[in-house]
């Protein structure tokens, strides 16, 4: 993609490095302390690596008693108060843009779980987003959603159970990986926990999702000391906007949908807000548009009142630099370390732990109907039907050589043979940025390298823009895969020259081709079909 904007260059770019993961034994299933850890995520209050990681996803609150049991944050009551992030000392150090991590990071973690809030808060987050709901008797927990049913074992409304119930729920996000269905599950967050967990160290944009839980909810933060590091979240028609502003807290007032941003509510609403601490939140996508992004009209229609703009939620590096061009001046993400940066770039797949990595994504990362499947430990299966599949591995992305020289080698298989013949198993590469690819969806620019069902073997370049790929080389006609047969592939780029190969019984078979034109650092995996399943496995990145 030719002339686009560089992502990293609009973000923090983390240090030109790349981690590997670590093996277990193989008669060791990792739990999820060790993914956690092997998938790069920090501790609270800095970045580290590997199993050091891991350690810190240690402690959870015990349900029921409103203590912050297993957390360590003592320390946080002797800090400094030139130390202490307030939201005066976020606003005056958070650089250009503003970036809040949604429902903790909420693409690669129970959203609102205490893992959620420690990943985020390990990547660097000085802001993060946290609802609450009301049990019967007045428990106040960590919650989007008025009923358990979307995100945990249980069902009903919360407002109507006591908070008994809570020492048997769980929670549960099947879209992220079968290592969060495992022993011992997280469970539901209280909120007395999760503020001590981000007291001090971080901006609380908080919400009371049930109305009757505000009082309680805002008594506890102050109760905490935490007054100067709140941020009140309420919809945009809410009684507390101004129940807040009387109260001196600075304001996070969002619209729910696209078609709530009206002329008649925006007008009602900036009677409340002020520039200099209030904040106007909206829906970043609408499915309406021909792009998906919000639309141009209604998104000039926020900027115009002046007040700070954000949006939410933000999936994609690329999303995050489109908006910040068009004067956003903040994004609500749902994957904060890697939206940010903040985690560097891997050189291999972390299938085997059975658990979505940070920028690994699906067309859909917040939906379960388009999230992978692990068929075995270390097996990642695209298997959505009614349409293609295709994962962006923003986990492997930007490739720290995508100007120079790199090798992808990887396993591939048909599990279950798609109907149509031509259908194939995708490689694509070259991408300058992470936005989602498709076969002919003309939105970007770069290679793809496929396995057709048939036993074609082919290289194409794709222009946005444009919905045929432009072939490179000669298509080589192999043996057409059996279901369930893993195939070896590999490219091999360098800055002139690109080389696709599938071993068929120990002998390569490459198509060639002179091609300098396209350079960029994001893949994609995927399969074209529109039934059938695609697995991978041993999916590595080497810089030559």
């Amino acid at each position: 993609m030719t002339g686009d904007p560089d992502p990293s260059a609009a973000i923090d770019k983390p240090p030109d490095q790349q981690t590997q993961r670590r093996d277990h034994p193989p008669d060791q299933r990792p739990n999820r302390r060790t993914v956690l850890g092997a998938l790069g995520l920090g501790t609270v209050g800095g970045l580290v690596g590997g199993a050091a990681a891991g350690a810190a996803i240690a402690g959870r609150g015990s349900p029921a008693t409103g203590t912050a049991t297993g957390t360590t944050m003592g320390a946080a009551d002797n800090l400094p108060p030139t130390q202490r992030v307030t939201v005066e000392s976020w606003r005056a150090t958070r650089g250009q843009h503003y970036f809040i991590a949604h429902r903790g990071s909420g693409d690669v973690y129970p959203e609102h779980s205490l893992d959620a809030y420690r990943a985020a808060l390990g990547a660097g987050a000085q802001c993060l987003e946290i609802s609450v709901v009301a049990t019967s008797d007045g428990q106040l927990i960590c919650q989007h959603d008025l009923t358990y049913d979307r995100t945990t074992t249980a069902t009903g409304r919360a407002a109507t159970q006591p908070s008994t119930i809570l020492r048997s729920v769980a929670l549960r996000a099947p879209q992220l990986g079968p290592a969060w269905g495992e022993n011992p599950l997280p469970r539901i967050a209280l909120l007395a926990d999760a503020l001590e967990l981000v007291r001090n160290r971080a901006v609380v944009c908080l919400e009371a999702k049930d109305d009757d839980a505000y009082p309680a909810t805002i008594a506890m933060a102050e109760r905490l000391g935490m007054r100067d590091s709140v941020i009140i979240k309420a919809f945009h028609a809410s009684h507390r906007i101004a129940e807040a502003k009387k109260a001196g807290y600075p304001v996070f007032a969002y619209f729910g949908v696209p078609a709530d941003i009206t002329a008649s509510n925006m007008a009602s609403l900036a009677t409340l807000l002020h520039p200099d601490s209030d904040y106007l939140v909206i829906p970043a996508y609408d499915s309406t548009t021909p792009h998906g992004y919000l639309a141009a009209e209604a998104l000039r229609r926020c900027l115009d009142t002046t007040i700070p703009v954000w949006v939410y939620p933000v999936h994609r590096r690329v999303d995050a630099v489109h908006f910040f061009s068009q004067g956003v001046a903040g994004v609500v993400t749902s994957s904060y370390p890697y939206v940010t940066s903040s985690v560097p770039s891997a050189t291999a797949d972390s299938w085997k732990y059975r658990a979505i990595a940070p920028g690994e994504m699906s067309r859909d990362p917040a939906s379960a109907t388009w999230a992978p499947t692990w068929q075995d430990p270390d097996q990642l299966a695209l298997a959505v039907r009614g349409g293609q599949h295709f994962m962006t591995l923003g986990q492997l992305s930007p490739i720290s050589a995508a100007q120079g020289s790199y090798s992808i080698t990887f396993d591939a298989a048909f599990q279950t043979m798609p109907s149509d013949s031509s259908a194939n198993i995708t490689l694509a590469f070259g991408h300058t940025d992470d936005r989602y690819y498709e076969h002919q969806l003309g939105a970007s620019t770069g290679y793809h390298a496929i396995q057709r069902a048939d036993g074609r073997l082919e290289l194409y370049a794709h222009i946005a823009g444009r919905t045929a790929g432009i072939p490179l080389g000669t298509a080589q006609q192999l043996p057409a895969p059996r279901p369930g047969e893993w195939m070896s592939f590999r490219l091999d780029v360098t800055p002139t020259t690109l080389a696709w190969s599938r071993d068929v019984g120990g002998s390569w078979t490459t198509i060639s081709a002179t091609d300098r034109r396209i350079r960029g650092g994001y893949v994609h995996i995927g399969r074209s079909s529109h039934d059938g399943t695609a697995a991978f496995r041993h999916l590595a990145i080497t810089a030559a």
